[in-house]
């Protein structure tokens, strides 16, 4: 008897011993390819299962798998895989509404993570219900509801941004007609519109899901990928914003949280930046950080945070204007002073300042064209 448990504890340990093993291969691999999962996904479980190992789970990174697979081949570790990898389909998606609201589940109670605009080509990795998880141009990975998106064929796909145009004002309308009485839909700052006609001054559009509209010529702008992008534009495009409320999640001209309003007046500079502050504090060239004013420049990211057991958090944003000042959106977007003599003094956000960094002109692998 004594024997017998002395085996069934033997066998404990070493299931339990294997389970930690396994757990760590899964851990480092996670480190190497996953570390952030607002940008990339890579969620695997395993269980046994007839003293075989059943692998369940999902990711969109196939190397990631590739070398789980090969580590647990290297040590003869015998696996069903039941893996998915996504996505399993070819499935090209298109903002279709002026705003996309995205969620970190699928279900309109889960929280807003974030917004796309119209026009922004996404990856739809898969659907759930009538809901699809997708991947916006900044690799963020969040639920969109099936009234946001329109699924369209890959010519399509391929074929939305062959001859498009940036809407420039804060926010707008399509007209059913160049006379302005019905309208098709809203727009905003940022929303990219394919132009199928023109019309006196006005240009016909086409919606991704074929609806169609008109706008005033005067407010879009041709997009050019070559074009350098420019600090003083991208102040006078940050100003444009004062007001506008404090939405946690938001990325439009309705709302926006901190790194929302920098990753917007970006875009109208056409650069594509991280979505999260903590994510754009990686991009660009270090400028500051001994609160040494003169050496910042017109358009420079500036990050505040804090320090806990050691490690930083960046918790929020700002563009850095010039003259001691800096545009935000807290509370709303307003501009703020680093200096503390003058009445627009930020204390709070002033004792969490760290460092600065400049984006223009030093645009690294996070940073994309638009």
């Amino acid at each position: 008897m004594i024997r017998y448990l002395f085996l069934l504890l033997f066998i404990s340990c070493s299931s339990n011993n294997h389970e930690k093993k396994i757990d760590s291969f899964l851990e480092s691999i996670k480190k190497k390819y996953a570390p952030d999962k607002r940008v990339a996904l890579f969620d695997i479980r395993f269980s046994h299962y007839n003293n075989n190992l059943v692998l369940d789970g999902e990711t969109n990174l196939l190397a990631a798998k590739e070398d789980f697979l090969n580590i647990l081949d290297s040590l003869d570790i015998k696996y069903d895989d039941n893996i998915d990898l996504l996505p399993n389909e070819k499935i090209y998606g298109i903002i279709n509404n002026s705003v996309g609201n995205l969620r970190g589940k699928p279900s309109h109670s889960s929280e807003l993570v974030s917004q796309t605009l119209l026009g922004t080509k996404v990856n739809i990795l898969k659907k759930e219900g009538e809901w699809y998880l997708i991947q916006t141009p900044d690799n963020y990975i969040s639920w969109i509801d099936h009234g946001g998106i329109a699924i369209v064929s890959e010519t399509e796909y391929l074929n939305y941004y062959k001859d498009n145009y940036i809407f420039n004002q804060i926010q707008g309308f399509t007209y059913e007609s160049i006379h302005k009485k019905e309208i098709v839909s809203d727009l905003v700052v940022g929303s990219i519109l394919s132009v199928i006609d023109k019309k006196n001054n006005f240009y016909k559009i086409q919606y991704p899901d074929n609806r169609v509209g008109w706008v005033d010529s005067r407010y879009l702008s041709k997009v050019n990928v070559n074009s350098k992008s420019s600090a003083s534009d991208l102040i006078i495009n940050s100003k444009k914003f004062i007001g506008v409320p404090y939405l946690w999640g938001g990325t439009s001209s309705k709302g926006f949280d901190c790194s929302g309003f920098t990753k917007t007046v970006y875009l109208m500079s056409g650069l594509v930046i991280p979505r999260d502050a903590s994510q754009q504090v990686n991009e660009g060239l270090l400028v500051d950080r001994e609160r040494e004013w003169d050496k910042l420049q017109e358009g420079d990211l500036m990050f505040f945070g804090y320090y806990k057991e050691g490690i930083r958090r960046i918790d929020h944003v700002a563009i850095w204007m010039g003259n001691g000042n800096f545009i935000q959106a807290s509370k709303n977007v307003r501009i703020n002073s680093v200096y503390s003599d003058n009445p627009a003094f930020d204390k709070y956000h002033m004792d969490k300042y760290i460092e600065a960094r400049r984006v223009i002109g030093h645009e690294t692998d996070g940073v994309k064209k638009l």
